[in-house]
Protein backbone atom coordinates (compact mmCIF):
# COMPACT_ATOMS: atom_id res chain seq x y z
CA UNK A 1 0.00 0.00 0.00
CA UNK A 2 1.34 3.46 -1.03
CA UNK A 3 1.99 5.74 2.10
CA UNK A 4 0.56 9.46 2.25
CA UNK A 5 2.34 12.34 3.07
CA UNK A 6 1.85 11.86 6.57
CA UNK A 7 3.45 8.83 6.75
CA UNK A 8 6.27 9.31 4.63
CA UNK A 9 6.98 12.75 7.02
CA UNK A 10 6.51 10.26 10.23
CA UNK A 11 8.53 7.75 8.84
CA UNK A 12 11.52 10.05 8.03
CA UNK A 13 10.78 11.34 11.65
CA UNK A 14 11.52 8.24 13.08
CA UNK A 15 14.79 7.39 11.05
CA UNK A 16 16.43 10.60 11.99
CA UNK A 17 14.65 13.77 10.30
CA UNK A 18 13.92 15.86 13.30
CA UNK A 19 12.62 19.09 11.24
CA UNK A 20 9.85 16.14 9.31
CA UNK A 21 7.73 16.19 12.56
CA UNK A 22 7.21 20.07 12.45
CA UNK A 23 4.91 20.14 9.61
CA UNK A 24 2.79 17.14 11.12
CA UNK A 25 2.92 19.50 14.18
CA UNK A 26 1.82 22.48 12.65
CA UNK A 27 -0.88 20.43 10.34
CA UNK A 28 -2.24 18.55 13.17
CA UNK A 29 -1.91 21.23 16.48
CA UNK A 30 -5.34 22.94 16.20
CA UNK A 31 -7.28 20.33 15.05
CA UNK A 32 -6.27 17.92 18.06
CA UNK A 33 -6.04 20.31 20.72
CA UNK A 34 -10.01 21.79 19.63
CA UNK A 35 -11.00 17.72 19.20
CA UNK A 36 -10.03 17.33 22.64
CA UNK A 37 -11.73 20.31 24.01
CA UNK A 38 -14.81 19.09 23.08
CA UNK A 39 -14.51 16.28 24.80
CA UNK A 40 -12.95 18.09 28.14
CA UNK A 41 -14.40 21.22 27.73
CA UNK A 42 -11.57 22.80 28.88
CA UNK A 43 -8.85 24.82 26.74
CA UNK A 44 -6.24 25.43 29.03
CA UNK A 45 -6.18 21.66 29.68
CA UNK A 46 -6.61 20.34 26.11
CA UNK A 47 -3.31 22.38 25.07
CA UNK A 48 -1.60 20.32 27.47
CA UNK A 49 -3.28 17.33 26.25
CA UNK A 50 -2.36 18.40 23.03
CA UNK A 51 1.73 18.56 23.99
CA UNK A 52 1.36 14.70 25.65
CA UNK A 53 -0.36 13.55 22.64
CA UNK A 54 2.48 14.80 20.14
CA UNK A 55 4.49 13.72 22.81
CA UNK A 56 3.06 10.48 22.79
CA UNK A 57 3.46 9.64 19.15
CA UNK A 58 6.78 10.82 18.77
CA UNK A 59 8.09 8.03 20.98
CA UNK A 60 5.78 5.24 20.22
CA UNK A 61 5.60 4.05 17.17
CA UNK A 62 2.60 3.48 15.36
CA UNK A 63 1.39 0.38 14.00
CA UNK A 64 2.02 -0.46 10.47
CA UNK A 65 -1.11 -0.64 9.01
CA UNK A 66 -2.28 2.27 10.47
CA UNK A 67 -2.87 5.82 8.93
CA UNK A 68 -0.82 8.78 10.89
CA UNK A 69 -4.39 10.87 11.12
CA UNK A 70 -5.80 7.65 12.72
CA UNK A 71 -3.08 7.08 15.22
CA UNK A 72 -2.80 11.04 16.57
CA UNK A 73 -7.00 11.18 16.97
CA UNK A 74 -6.99 7.97 18.71
CA UNK A 75 -3.87 8.50 21.08
CA UNK A 76 -5.62 12.35 21.64
CA UNK A 77 -9.18 10.35 22.29
CA UNK A 78 -7.47 8.25 25.02
CA UNK A 79 -5.35 11.09 26.61
CA UNK A 80 -9.17 13.23 26.96
CA UNK A 81 -10.82 10.22 28.41
CA UNK A 82 -8.31 9.14 30.69
CA UNK A 83 -8.49 12.75 32.16
CA UNK A 84 -12.33 12.80 32.44
CA UNK A 85 -11.89 9.50 33.84
CA UNK A 86 -9.22 10.81 36.61
CA UNK A 87 -10.93 13.66 37.33
CA UNK A 88 -14.19 12.57 36.95
CA UNK A 89 -15.32 15.53 35.04
CA UNK A 90 -17.03 13.75 32.34
CA UNK A 91 -19.92 16.02 31.36
CA UNK A 92 -22.81 14.33 30.05
CA UNK A 93 -25.07 16.68 27.78
CA UNK A 94 -28.96 15.60 27.43
CA UNK A 95 -30.55 17.11 24.43
CA UNK A 96 -34.34 16.19 24.33
CA UNK A 97 -36.01 15.02 21.40
CA UNK A 98 -38.44 16.85 18.83
CA UNK A 99 -40.70 15.05 16.90
CA UNK A 100 -40.20 13.96 12.97
CA UNK A 101 -36.69 13.20 13.75
CA UNK A 102 -36.26 12.06 9.83
CA UNK A 103 -37.94 15.13 8.49
CA UNK A 104 -35.37 16.59 6.16
CA UNK A 105 -34.99 20.60 7.05
CA UNK A 106 -33.35 22.15 4.12
CA UNK A 107 -31.81 26.00 5.08
CA UNK A 108 -29.91 28.27 2.66
CA UNK A 109 -27.33 29.92 4.83
CA UNK A 110 -24.83 30.78 2.26
CA UNK A 111 -25.78 34.30 2.46
CA UNK A 112 -25.33 34.55 6.11
CA UNK A 113 -22.45 32.24 6.88
CA UNK A 114 -19.86 34.68 6.14
CA UNK A 115 -21.24 37.00 9.18
CA UNK A 116 -19.17 36.50 12.51
CA UNK A 117 -21.77 35.94 14.68
CA UNK A 118 -22.96 32.91 12.65
CA UNK A 119 -19.59 31.40 13.51
CA UNK A 120 -20.44 31.62 17.61
CA UNK A 121 -23.88 30.54 16.54
CA UNK A 122 -22.56 27.18 14.92
CA UNK A 123 -19.58 26.69 17.54
CA UNK A 124 -22.49 26.52 20.05
CA UNK A 125 -24.79 24.82 18.18
CA UNK A 126 -21.78 22.13 18.32
CA UNK A 127 -21.07 22.15 21.40
CA UNK A 128 -24.54 21.66 22.34
CA UNK A 129 -24.49 18.35 20.78
CA UNK A 130 -24.41 14.57 22.79
CA UNK A 131 -21.28 13.96 23.10
CA UNK A 132 -21.24 10.69 21.17
CA UNK A 133 -22.97 12.62 18.56
CA UNK A 134 -20.24 15.60 18.59
CA UNK A 135 -17.39 12.99 18.42
CA UNK A 136 -18.67 11.25 15.34
CA UNK A 137 -19.23 14.68 13.37
CA UNK A 138 -16.39 16.08 14.59
CA UNK A 139 -14.16 12.90 13.40
CA UNK A 140 -15.68 12.60 9.96
CA UNK A 141 -17.03 15.47 8.99
CA UNK A 142 -14.39 17.86 10.02
CA UNK A 143 -10.98 15.74 10.86
CA UNK A 144 -11.91 13.66 7.64
CA UNK A 145 -11.63 10.35 9.10
CA UNK A 146 -13.08 6.98 7.71
CA UNK A 147 -15.94 5.56 8.88
CA UNK A 148 -13.93 3.04 9.65
CA UNK A 149 -11.33 4.98 11.16
CA UNK A 150 -14.07 6.45 13.51
CA UNK A 151 -15.49 3.46 14.72
CA UNK A 152 -12.60 1.98 15.59
CA UNK A 153 -11.63 4.87 18.15
CA UNK A 154 -15.22 5.80 19.31
CA UNK A 155 -15.33 1.89 20.25
CA UNK A 156 -18.58 1.70 18.34
CA UNK A 157 -19.61 -0.52 15.42
CA UNK A 158 -19.50 1.00 11.82
CA UNK A 159 -22.91 1.00 11.75
CA UNK A 160 -23.37 2.32 14.70
CA UNK A 161 -20.73 5.50 13.78
CA UNK A 162 -23.05 5.78 10.77
CA UNK A 163 -26.30 5.83 12.73
CA UNK A 164 -24.56 8.25 15.48
CA UNK A 165 -23.39 10.80 12.70
CA UNK A 166 -26.85 10.64 11.07
CA UNK A 167 -28.72 11.62 14.44
CA UNK A 168 -26.41 13.74 15.08
CA UNK A 169 -26.79 15.84 12.07
CA UNK A 170 -30.81 15.78 12.90
CA UNK A 171 -30.29 17.12 16.21
CA UNK A 172 -27.75 19.68 15.52
CA UNK A 173 -30.87 20.74 13.00
CA UNK A 174 -33.44 20.71 15.71
CA UNK A 175 -30.78 23.36 17.85
CA UNK A 176 -29.94 25.51 14.86
CA UNK A 177 -33.85 25.69 14.88
CA UNK A 178 -34.49 27.10 18.27
CA UNK A 179 -31.60 29.13 17.88
CA UNK A 180 -34.29 30.65 15.57
CA UNK A 181 -32.71 29.79 11.63
CA UNK A 182 -35.89 28.11 10.69
CA UNK A 183 -36.70 31.59 8.29
CA UNK A 184 -33.74 30.75 5.93
CA UNK A 185 -34.64 29.91 2.40
CA UNK A 186 -34.73 26.50 1.58
CA UNK A 187 -32.02 25.57 -0.83
CA UNK A 188 -29.27 23.44 0.67
CA UNK A 189 -29.39 20.92 3.14
CA UNK A 190 -27.81 20.53 6.79
CA UNK A 191 -23.86 19.08 5.08
CA UNK A 192 -23.33 22.74 3.95
CA UNK A 193 -23.42 23.81 7.43
CA UNK A 194 -21.32 21.18 8.60
CA UNK A 195 -18.96 21.90 5.52
CA UNK A 196 -18.79 25.80 6.52
CA UNK A 197 -18.42 24.45 10.28
CA UNK A 198 -14.86 22.72 8.86
CA UNK A 199 -13.34 25.53 7.61
CA UNK A 200 -14.89 27.61 10.61
CA UNK A 201 -13.37 25.27 13.28
CA UNK A 202 -9.91 25.19 11.66
CA UNK A 203 -9.60 28.35 11.41
CA UNK A 204 -7.97 31.51 13.76
CA UNK A 205 -10.70 30.78 16.86
CA UNK A 206 -8.72 27.59 17.69
CA UNK A 207 -5.45 28.00 15.82
CA UNK A 208 -4.28 30.93 16.97
CA UNK A 209 -3.99 30.41 20.59
CA UNK A 210 0.07 29.30 21.37
CA UNK A 211 2.44 29.37 23.93
CA UNK A 212 3.44 32.59 25.77
CA UNK A 213 7.35 32.71 27.63
CA UNK A 214 7.46 34.38 30.60
CA UNK A 215 4.14 35.73 30.10
CA UNK A 216 1.36 34.50 32.64
CA UNK A 217 -1.81 33.08 30.85
CA UNK A 218 -2.46 33.34 26.81
CA UNK A 219 -1.61 35.74 23.94
CA UNK A 220 -4.13 35.01 21.41
CA UNK A 221 -2.87 37.28 18.33
CA UNK A 222 -5.06 38.36 15.32
CA UNK A 223 -3.39 39.58 12.26
CA UNK A 224 -6.21 42.67 12.23
CA UNK A 225 -7.02 44.95 14.78
CA UNK A 226 -10.65 44.79 13.97
CA UNK A 227 -11.48 41.57 15.96
CA UNK A 228 -13.44 41.31 18.88
CA UNK A 229 -11.98 41.19 22.18
CA UNK A 230 -14.29 38.87 24.20
CA UNK A 231 -14.22 35.15 25.64
CA UNK A 232 -14.97 33.55 22.32
CA UNK A 233 -12.75 35.42 20.18
CA UNK A 234 -9.97 37.06 21.66
CA UNK A 235 -7.31 38.75 20.38
CA UNK A 236 -4.96 39.76 23.32
CA UNK A 237 -2.02 40.85 21.19
CA UNK A 238 -1.81 42.81 17.22
CA UNK A 239 0.81 44.16 15.34
CA UNK A 240 0.97 45.29 11.86
CA UNK A 241 3.62 43.18 10.47
CA UNK A 242 1.68 40.65 9.04
CA UNK A 243 -0.66 43.22 7.25
CA UNK A 244 2.66 44.20 5.56
CA UNK A 245 3.35 40.85 3.91
CA UNK A 246 -0.05 40.59 3.37
CA UNK A 247 -0.48 43.95 1.63
CA UNK A 248 2.96 42.94 -0.95
CA UNK A 249 1.05 39.77 -1.70
CA UNK A 250 -2.03 41.53 -2.65
CA UNK A 251 -0.24 44.48 -4.61
CA UNK A 252 2.78 42.69 -6.41
CA UNK A 253 1.87 39.24 -6.53
CA UNK A 254 -1.92 38.48 -6.76
CA UNK A 255 -3.10 42.32 -8.10
CA UNK A 256 -6.28 42.17 -6.00
CA UNK A 257 -8.19 41.05 -3.26
CA UNK A 258 -6.69 37.28 -2.58
CA UNK A 259 -10.08 34.67 -2.54
CA UNK A 260 -9.73 30.56 -2.12
CA UNK A 261 -11.04 28.35 -4.31
CA UNK A 262 -12.43 26.34 -1.58
CA UNK A 263 -14.44 29.12 0.21
CA UNK A 264 -14.72 31.95 1.94
CA UNK A 265 -12.23 33.41 4.88
CA UNK A 266 -13.07 36.16 7.37
CA UNK A 267 -9.28 36.36 8.24
CA UNK A 268 -8.54 37.35 4.45
CA UNK A 269 -11.49 39.09 4.04
CA UNK A 270 -10.64 41.29 6.29
CA UNK A 271 -6.74 41.47 5.61
CA UNK A 272 -8.00 42.22 1.70
CA UNK A 273 -9.37 45.93 3.34
CA UNK A 274 -5.78 46.52 4.51
CA UNK A 275 -6.27 48.56 7.00
CA UNK A 276 -2.83 49.28 8.07
CA UNK A 277 0.02 49.95 5.65
CA UNK A 278 3.22 50.78 5.47
CA UNK A 279 2.64 54.78 5.80
CA UNK A 280 1.86 54.14 9.40
CA UNK A 281 4.99 53.35 10.23
CA UNK A 282 8.73 55.08 9.98
CA UNK A 283 10.64 53.35 7.33
CA UNK A 284 13.19 52.92 9.46
CA UNK A 285 11.61 50.54 11.62
CA UNK A 286 10.51 48.00 9.24
CA UNK A 287 11.91 45.95 6.43
CA UNK A 288 10.46 43.81 4.03
CA UNK A 289 11.20 42.05 0.86
CA UNK A 290 9.69 39.32 -1.58
CA UNK A 291 10.77 36.89 -3.98
CA UNK A 292 11.63 33.57 -5.42
CA UNK A 293 12.80 31.14 -2.55
CA UNK A 294 16.73 30.52 -2.81
CA UNK A 295 19.84 30.42 -0.48
CA UNK A 296 20.61 33.76 -2.20
CA UNK A 297 17.05 35.55 -0.68
CA UNK A 298 17.73 34.03 2.44
CA UNK A 299 21.22 35.45 3.03
CA UNK A 300 19.82 38.88 1.54
CA UNK A 301 17.16 38.85 4.19
CA UNK A 302 19.15 37.68 6.63
CA UNK A 303 22.02 40.49 6.21
CA UNK A 304 19.16 43.26 5.54
CA UNK A 305 17.86 42.92 9.00
CA UNK A 306 21.46 42.33 10.68
CA UNK A 307 22.37 45.32 9.41
CA UNK A 308 19.54 47.85 9.97
CA UNK A 309 18.25 45.97 13.34
CA UNK A 310 21.23 43.93 14.60
CA UNK A 311 19.07 41.12 14.75
CA UNK A 312 18.52 37.49 13.41
CA UNK A 313 15.55 35.80 12.44
CA UNK A 314 13.67 33.19 14.58
CA UNK A 315 11.23 32.10 11.22
CA UNK A 316 13.73 31.71 8.19
CA UNK A 317 14.71 28.55 9.30
CA UNK A 318 11.25 27.42 8.91
CA UNK A 319 11.51 27.68 5.29
CA UNK A 320 13.09 25.08 2.46
CA UNK A 321 15.10 27.85 0.76
CA UNK A 322 15.98 25.20 -1.83
CA UNK A 323 12.09 24.55 -3.18
CA UNK A 324 12.61 26.63 -6.00
CA UNK A 325 8.96 26.35 -6.45
CA UNK A 326 8.11 28.58 -3.62
CA UNK A 327 7.56 32.29 -3.60
CA UNK A 328 8.60 34.27 0.51
CA UNK A 329 7.09 37.25 1.08
CA UNK A 330 8.81 38.49 4.39
CA UNK A 331 8.98 41.30 6.90
CA UNK A 332 10.47 42.77 10.50
CA UNK A 333 9.09 45.57 12.31
CA UNK A 334 11.80 46.40 15.03
CA UNK A 335 11.43 49.24 17.75
CA UNK A 336 13.01 50.42 20.69
CA UNK A 337 12.20 53.37 22.80
CA UNK A 338 13.20 54.99 26.23
CA UNK A 339 11.35 57.18 28.23
CA UNK A 340 12.50 60.65 29.15
CA UNK A 341 13.52 59.70 32.63
CA UNK A 342 13.69 56.53 34.42
CA UNK A 343 10.65 55.51 36.59
CA UNK A 344 11.47 54.39 39.95
CA UNK A 345 10.60 50.21 40.58
CA UNK A 346 7.30 49.97 42.95
CA UNK A 347 6.75 47.47 45.31
CA UNK A 348 5.63 43.82 43.88
CA UNK A 349 1.86 43.45 44.08
CA UNK A 350 -1.04 41.59 42.53
CA UNK A 351 -2.71 41.93 39.35
CA UNK A 352 -6.49 42.11 38.45
CA UNK A 353 -7.85 38.45 40.53
CA UNK A 354 -4.54 36.83 40.55
CA UNK A 355 -2.96 35.84 43.87
CA UNK A 356 0.68 35.73 42.65
CA UNK A 357 2.40 39.07 42.68
CA UNK A 358 4.37 40.97 39.80
CA UNK A 359 6.55 43.36 39.27
CA UNK A 360 5.58 47.30 38.91
CA UNK A 361 7.32 50.66 38.15
CA UNK A 362 5.83 53.96 37.74
CA UNK A 363 5.11 57.28 40.63
CA UNK A 364 4.24 57.36 43.72
CA UNK A 365 2.04 60.43 45.34
CA UNK A 366 3.56 63.36 47.13
CA UNK A 367 7.10 62.38 45.92
CA UNK A 368 9.18 64.26 43.50
CA UNK A 369 10.79 63.04 40.55
CA UNK A 370 11.89 63.83 37.15
CA UNK A 371 9.80 61.01 35.70
CA UNK A 372 6.69 63.20 35.77
CA UNK A 373 7.82 64.40 32.80
CA UNK A 374 7.28 61.06 30.99
CA UNK A 375 3.29 61.61 31.68
CA UNK A 376 0.62 63.31 29.70
CA UNK A 377 -3.14 62.52 30.62
CA UNK A 378 -5.28 61.73 27.97
CA UNK A 379 -8.42 61.68 30.01
CA UNK A 380 -9.68 60.79 33.50
CA UNK A 381 -12.87 60.09 34.70
CA UNK A 382 -12.20 57.63 37.38
CA UNK A 383 -9.40 55.00 38.78
CA UNK A 384 -11.15 52.50 36.01
CA UNK A 385 -11.70 54.73 33.24
CA UNK A 386 -8.62 56.67 32.17
CA UNK A 387 -6.08 56.65 30.07
CA UNK A 388 -2.19 58.52 30.13
CA UNK A 389 0.62 58.66 27.24
CA UNK A 390 4.26 57.97 28.17
CA UNK A 391 6.67 60.02 26.37
CA UNK A 392 9.65 58.62 24.62
CA UNK A 393 13.19 60.36 23.50
CA UNK A 394 12.90 57.94 20.33
CA UNK A 395 8.85 59.46 19.79
CA UNK A 396 7.25 56.93 20.11
CA UNK A 397 3.95 57.05 22.25
CA UNK A 398 2.90 54.49 24.82
CA UNK A 399 -0.71 54.40 25.56
CA UNK A 400 -2.26 52.45 28.44
CA UNK A 401 -5.98 52.30 28.67
CA UNK A 402 -7.40 51.29 31.45
CA UNK A 403 -10.51 48.73 30.38
CA UNK A 404 -11.31 45.48 30.03
CA UNK A 405 -12.07 46.47 25.94
CA UNK A 406 -14.62 43.31 26.47
CA UNK A 407 -16.94 43.19 23.05
CA UNK A 408 -15.10 45.38 21.34
CA UNK A 409 -12.06 45.50 18.99
CA UNK A 410 -8.63 46.98 19.25
CA UNK A 411 -9.64 49.41 16.55
CA UNK A 412 -12.86 50.22 18.13
CA UNK A 413 -11.11 50.45 21.91
CA UNK A 414 -8.66 53.04 20.40
CA UNK A 415 -11.06 55.26 18.61
CA UNK A 416 -13.34 55.18 22.10
CA UNK A 417 -9.77 56.34 23.84
CA UNK A 418 -9.64 59.24 21.17
CA UNK A 419 -12.99 59.95 21.83
CA UNK A 420 -12.82 60.49 25.45
CA UNK A 421 -9.77 62.05 25.26
CA UNK A 422 -10.73 65.10 22.90
CA UNK A 423 -13.82 65.85 25.41
CA UNK A 424 -11.24 65.89 28.04
CA UNK A 425 -10.79 69.31 29.67
CA UNK A 426 -8.79 68.49 32.80
CA UNK A 427 -5.32 69.11 33.83
CA UNK A 428 -3.12 67.40 30.96
CA UNK A 429 -0.08 67.33 33.49
CA UNK A 430 0.81 64.70 36.35
CA UNK A 431 0.42 66.20 39.55
CA UNK A 432 2.95 65.87 42.60
CA UNK A 433 -0.32 63.91 43.91
CA UNK A 434 -0.79 61.93 40.91
CA UNK A 435 0.44 58.28 41.15
CA UNK A 436 1.38 56.06 37.94
CA UNK A 437 1.63 51.83 38.63
CA UNK A 438 2.59 50.03 35.67
CA UNK A 439 3.74 45.95 35.60
CA UNK A 440 6.40 45.21 33.89
CA UNK A 441 5.21 43.38 30.77
CA UNK A 442 7.69 40.35 28.52
CA UNK A 443 5.66 38.97 26.18
CA UNK A 444 6.75 36.41 23.55
CA UNK A 445 4.64 34.63 21.05
CA UNK A 446 4.48 32.80 18.02
CA UNK A 447 1.33 31.79 15.58
CA UNK A 448 0.72 29.87 12.33
CA UNK A 449 -2.40 31.82 10.50
CA UNK A 450 -3.36 28.19 9.96
CA UNK A 451 -6.77 29.27 8.44
CA UNK A 452 -4.89 30.67 5.23
CA UNK A 453 -2.80 27.41 4.64
CA UNK A 454 -3.38 24.89 2.27
CA UNK A 455 -5.90 26.77 0.12
CA UNK A 456 -5.75 27.76 -3.33
CA UNK A 457 -5.64 31.30 -4.30
CA UNK A 458 -8.94 31.69 -6.69
CA UNK A 459 -7.86 32.60 -10.59
CA UNK A 460 -4.25 31.19 -10.27
CA UNK A 461 -2.81 27.77 -9.41
CA UNK A 462 -0.73 29.11 -6.06
CA UNK A 463 -1.66 27.86 -2.38
CA UNK A 464 -0.29 29.47 0.28
CA UNK A 465 2.06 26.88 2.54
CA UNK A 466 2.71 28.79 5.40
CA UNK A 467 1.75 31.71 6.88
CA UNK A 468 4.02 32.74 9.87
CA UNK A 469 4.24 35.57 12.81
CA UNK A 470 5.92 36.01 15.89
CA UNK A 471 6.15 39.12 18.75
CA UNK A 472 8.47 39.93 21.06
CA UNK A 473 7.36 42.72 23.40
CA UNK A 474 9.26 44.50 26.44
CA UNK A 475 7.99 47.27 28.78
CA UNK A 476 10.09 48.49 31.82
CA UNK A 477 10.81 51.51 34.04
CA UNK A 478 13.75 52.85 31.17
CA UNK A 479 11.48 51.98 28.02
CA UNK A 480 10.97 49.09 26.08
CA UNK A 481 11.18 47.26 22.74
CA UNK A 482 8.79 45.52 20.19
CA UNK A 483 10.46 42.80 17.41
CA UNK A 484 8.00 41.44 15.00
CA UNK A 485 8.92 39.09 11.78
CA UNK A 486 5.66 38.05 9.42
CA UNK A 487 6.28 35.33 6.41
CA UNK A 488 4.28 33.96 3.87
CA UNK A 489 5.37 30.93 1.66
CA UNK A 490 3.12 29.70 -1.49
CA UNK A 491 3.65 27.58 -3.69
CA UNK A 492 2.49 26.87 -7.34
CA UNK A 493 0.54 23.66 -7.97
CA UNK A 494 -1.39 22.22 -10.15
CA UNK A 495 -4.91 22.38 -8.32
CA UNK A 496 -5.42 19.12 -8.83
CA UNK A 497 -5.71 16.36 -5.39
CA UNK A 498 -5.54 12.63 -5.67
CA UNK A 499 -9.09 11.67 -6.22
CA UNK A 500 -10.52 7.96 -5.19
CA UNK A 501 -13.33 6.43 -7.08
CA UNK A 502 -14.35 3.77 -4.58
CA UNK A 503 -17.38 2.17 -4.81
CA UNK A 504 -16.97 0.70 -1.50
CA UNK A 505 -19.83 1.73 0.37
CA UNK A 506 -23.40 3.10 -0.45
CA UNK A 507 -23.81 4.16 -4.00
CA UNK A 508 -26.52 4.01 -6.71
CA UNK A 509 -26.12 2.43 -10.06
CA UNK A 510 -28.25 3.85 -12.76
CA UNK A 511 -28.16 2.74 -16.79
CA UNK A 512 -29.23 5.01 -19.69
CA UNK A 513 -29.32 4.91 -23.37
CA UNK A 514 -26.61 8.03 -24.47
CA UNK A 515 -29.24 9.59 -26.22
CA UNK A 516 -31.99 9.37 -23.70
CA UNK A 517 -32.23 12.36 -21.16
CA UNK A 518 -33.78 9.58 -18.23
CA UNK A 519 -31.93 6.54 -16.94
CA UNK A 520 -33.85 3.51 -17.22
CA UNK A 521 -32.87 1.14 -14.96
CA UNK A 522 -31.75 2.23 -10.86
CA UNK A 523 -29.96 0.19 -8.15
CA UNK A 524 -29.28 1.30 -4.57
CA UNK A 525 -25.91 -0.80 -3.25
CA UNK A 526 -25.98 -0.26 0.22
CA UNK A 527 -25.25 -4.09 1.73
CA UNK A 528 -23.35 -7.24 0.78
CA UNK A 529 -26.74 -8.89 0.04
CA UNK A 530 -26.68 -8.47 -3.52
CA UNK A 531 -22.67 -8.86 -3.91
CA UNK A 532 -20.73 -11.37 -4.92
CA UNK A 533 -18.56 -12.75 -1.93
CA UNK A 534 -15.02 -13.49 -2.55
CA UNK A 535 -13.84 -16.55 -2.72
CA UNK A 536 -11.17 -16.44 -0.13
Amino acid sequence: MQKDLDEELYNDYLNGEREAFEFLYNKYKSKIEYFIYTIIKNYEIAEDLTQETFIYVMQNKMREDSSFKYYIYLVAKSKAFNYVKKEKRRNEITEQYLRNENKEIEEDILDIIEKEEMKKELLESIALLDERYRNAIYLVNIAGLSYEETASILNETLQNTKNLIHRGKIQLKKILLKKGFDKMNKVSKMFVILLFASIILSGAVYATIKIVENFKGKAEMNPISTSKISSLDTNKVWIGTFNLVWNDFMNDVIGGNIEFEDGYSALADELNKQNFKEDQLNEKSFYKVHGSASQKLKETIENAIKTKFNENSEILNNIDWNDGNSYILYAMLKKEFNFLEPFQTLDDDTFANSTEKVKYFGIEPDRSGEARSNGEILFYNNENDCAIKLKTLEGEDVILYKTTGEGKSFEENYAELVEKSNKYTGTRDLQEDDALKIPYIKLKCDINYDELCGRYIKGTEMYIRQALQTVNFELNNYGGSVKSEALISMAQGDNTKNRFFNFNSDFILFLKENSKEKPYFALKVDNTDILQLSDN
